[in-house]
């Protein structure tokens, strides 16, 4: 007998079912469950000597399967960083991201001829801040070579991106065969990289992040000497290829240089459903909008004297305080194609949405200078019709975003 669990790469956004097999005894012989859940985020083989959650049973069992759903235990121990989005090298993620999970179970029946205890580990296995789709069924493994929805991307020449490359498991059945990254320009130029850090087993360790933004794919390719590939900035897209042990093509992406003569296009950075950093740019007109809230209250409109009460003629009478102005914006994406979709419907479903703001990068000889900052935003549209080409000719979206803290310093 044991626990049924999951394998693969689990969203914590969605269930994460624990199911125990009591094939062949009654849901009444059972006298004990318990659950001790394991996360860490460093060396899969150096486990915490505590659990961080506990969970214990001892009534209610009313099937011969106990099931727990772990999940809302582990979506809490995230903290996802922002030092790597605009990194222009090959590096693993940031810590934090991304978890190792094993849990112990002990299971404990009335009588015999069970066993007392039944006891053990089950697979281990990697979560991640994502969610899985109902059509894919419980514990849906997540994993796939590259970890974003879309197949193309567009950018504007000043945007940062770093795409994410899953390695899984080193040793299990569900590590990939990534060995090399080939990019790959519109005009046939080409360029690879040998991935050399394949092995690494703390958790963060198992995601690569490889610069995919002209500023920062530029200065990668410079920086390593990587002269076969025309510069990004000149080439109408790239195609970026992860090979395996046979130069076959495991999965590859392609990122467009879009260019925006009269509007300043605006990028977001978000988490999406695969628990990655993604982006999408909106290349078109954007309007700012303010609100302020206050308080108010009547004050004195006088004073007293020994002459009498008088009216004051400058008084404020109708006073407000706990001035709080929150500034929202409404994007276009311009033109798209329809399989945008899916980047759109991540982007409204995702808890943390940054915007690239305060950007001064430029180009300084072969190289870019890269300086941005980020903040905060949360997306206010909750309804979108999703277009198709078969009935909107020409697809674009609007979306309204409201800057997570107010314009003024206050808490």
């Amino acid at each position: 007998m044991a626990v049924i669990s999951p394998t693969g790469l689990l969203g914590t956004r969605s269930p994460i079912l624990i199911t125990w097999d009591g094939t062949g005894i009654s849901a009444s012989d059972i006298y004990y469950f318990k659950l001790e859940i394991y996360a860490w985020s460093g060396d899969k083989d150096v486990r915490p000597a505590d659990p961080i959650y506990t969970i214990d049973r001892t009534s209610g069992f009313v099937d011969v399967y106990p099931t727990a759903d772990i999940a809302p235990l582990l979506e809490n121990e995230f903290n996802q960083r922002i030092s790597k989005l605009d990194t222009d090298d090959l590096v693993t993620m940031s810590p934090d991201g991304l978890f190792w999970v094993e849990i112990d179970y002990d299971i404990e029946y009335f009588d015999d001829p069970f066993v007392v205890n039944d006891t053990g580990t089950t697979t281990r296995f990697l979560v991640t801040d994502g969610y899985g789709k109902f059509t894919d069924n419980a514990n849906a493994d997540l994993g796939q070579a590259i970890l974003l929805q879309d197949q193309e991307k567009y950018f504007h020449e000043l945007d940062t991106y770093n795409m994410p490359i899953y390695l899984g498991d080193v040793g299990s059945s569900y590590q990939t065969d990534v060995v090399k990254i080939k990019i790959v320009g519109s005009d046939g130029t080409s360029d690879e990289v040998v991935v050399t850090n394949q092995a690494g087993e703390d958790a963060e360790d198992r995601v690569l992040l490889f610069p995919v933004g002209v500023p920062n794919l530029s200065n990668f390719l410079f920086d390593n000497s990587l002269t076969a590939l025309t510069e990004p900035r000149l080439l109408d897209w790239w195609d970026v290829q992860i090979l395996d042990s046979v130069n076959a093509v495991v999965d590859s992406r392609r990122f467009y240089n879009q260019c925006e003569p009269k509007y300043d296009p605006i990028q977001l950075q978000f988490i999406n459903r695969l628990g990655m950093w993604d982006t999408l740019t909106f290349f078109k007109r954007s309007d700012d909008s303010i609100s302020v809230s206050k308080e108010r209250y009547r004050a004195v409109v006088g004073s007293a004297s020994a002459s009498g009460y008088t009216w004051g003629d400058q008084a404020r009478g109708m006073r407000t305080y706990n001035h709080e102005a929150k500034k929202s914006m409404t994007l276009n994406t311009g033109f798209v194609n329809e399989s945008i979709s899916e980047v759109i419907q991540d982007l409204m479903m995702s808890e943390y949405v940054l915007m690239t703001i305060n950007r001064t990068t430029e180009r300084v000889a072969d190289t870019y200078t890269i300086s941005q900052d980020f903040r905060a935003v949360v997306v206010n549209t909750e309804s979108l019709t999703l277009q198709k080409h078969i009935n909107d000719k020409t697809i674009n979206y609007t979306i309204e975003v409201e800057f997570a803290t107010p314009e003024n310093a206050m808490l």
